[in-house]
């Protein structure tokens, strides 16, 4: 089981359940948080979703592996497979109910988007964020217009571009979190910080909050079918390129990748 889903006082908590590879999401995994999604926002005794990571991380993003496995499928399978992807957080961020994201531990490439597409993200100050996929060659294509809503257009690109990883307190200050609480073994801080936003949206009308979601988001962004179409296309077309293909391959083997320079001097990231 991939996903887990547990509920109290009209909370729905939902945790990626794959602890052993730091919940990276495979297909099978993100098939089972749409329906969990789908569950949840149908049932009205649920009135906020919170997303949450089993043992030491949030979540590491796309299982390498599974993402790896896709490159030589070909033009067509490859879009289809970053639309079915990219829907799933669109799904998430378009969710009828509150979400709010706990994070601790890692949250890399995919597992920032999942942060991202919710409403409101808590994170220990031992939590990092890391958008590091130009590094394997790839770019954040689905996840992009949920970074990009969070932090802005030029603090994205440098994210983006950079791929470096930035602390629970600059996530903070740059707007990938909204609030960092110091870090405990029980994780309580956290918890009770999530508590208390839950706590504060339970005080807004059900379909009231729903509406704010959809207010924002008619004023400023495109159609989400449309940003899908061209953030899929975005990813499907790296993933399959030669770069992509060596630098997953680099990874997964635990090689430097052939455009890192040998001498770090020469301006390459370590």
């Amino acid at each position: 089981m991939t996903i887990k889903v547990a509920f109290s006082a009209g909370i729905s908590t939902l945790w990626l359940a794959r602890p052993g590879k730091h919940n990276a999401f495979d297909g099978d995994m993100l098939a089972a948080l749409e329906v969990a999604i789908d569950t949840i926002e149908a049932d009205p005794a649920s009135r906020i979703l919170v997303l949450a990571g089993e043992g030491r991380s949030f979540c590491a993003g796309a299982d390498l592996a599974w993402m790896a496995s896709q490159a030589g499928d070909g033009a067509a399978a490859n879009l289809a497979s970053a639309e079915r992807m990219g829907a799933i957080f669109h799904k998430l961020s378009q969710c009828r109910k509150p979400t709010i994201a706990r994070v601790h531990g890692a949250a890399m490439g995919g597992g920032v988007g999942l942060a991202s597409a919710c409403d409101f993200v808590v994170a220990t100050d031992r939590a990092f964020f890391a958008l590091s996929e130009v590094r394997l060659g790839l770019v954040p294509g689905v996840i992009s217009p949920f970074v990009v809503r969070r932090v802005g257009p030029a603090k994205a690109r440098a994210l983006f571009m950079l791929g470096d990883r930035v602390d629970a307190l600059q996530a903070e200050k740059v707007g990938l979190a909204d609030t960092c609480v110091p870090h405990d073994e029980a994780l309580q801080a956290l918890d009770a910080a999530v508590a208390a936003i839950a706590s504060r949206l339970l005080k807004g009308g059900p379909e009231a909050l729903y509406a704010c979601k959809q207010l924002v988001d008619g004023v400023q962004y495109r159609d989400p079918g449309e940003v899908l179409r061209f953030t899929a296309q975005a990813i499907s077309e790296r993933r399959a390129s030669a770069e992509a293909r060596e630098g997953m391959t680099a990874f997964l083997t635990k090689r430097p990748a052939v455009w890192i320079p040998v001498n770090p001097d020469d301006g390459g990231a370590a």
